[in-house]
């Protein structure tokens, strides 16, 4: 991942029975599910909750991460006007974004999400 963009397919299921709280997704070179044939795939319920975290210490990585379309994804392309999910600027402690997959968002700037859907985060440097 270091000096190129990474990955990760979201598939939306249908809804969860009580919404779980996914194993958060490490932002990091030395995770193995970025290399995996296939990619690192997810495939969470309406009402789950997922964490992208980005390591503090040792050797840092900084990124910016970006929910983006398919096409984007597989061009590794960030749009013209990116959704930004999260800066990894701050080396000194871990820093977590909390995706919760709703279909509808309370708040204004809130994500929601469609049931049998794709969706894809990149990052880049």
């Amino acid at each position: 991942m270091a000096g190129r963009a990474a990955a990760l397919l979201v598939a939306v299921l249908g809804a969860g029975a009580a919404g779980l709280s996914l194993e958060p997704v490490v932002w990091h070179t030395g995770n193995r599910r970025f290399l995996e044939a296939g990619g690192y795939v997810l495939y969470p319920q309406i009402g789950d909750r997922l964490d992208l975290v980005c390591p503090g210490g040792g050797a840092y990585e900084y990124y910016k991460l970006y929910l983006v379309g398919g096409a984007q994804a597989r061009r590794c392309q960030v749009p013209p006007a990116p959704t930004l999910l999260l800066t990894c600027d701050r080396p000194q402690r871990d820093v977590r974004f909390t995706i919760k997959f709703q279909e509808f968002s309370p708040n204004l700037w809130g994500h929601e999400f469609r049931r049998q859907h794709d969706y894809y985060i990149i990052s880049e440097p």
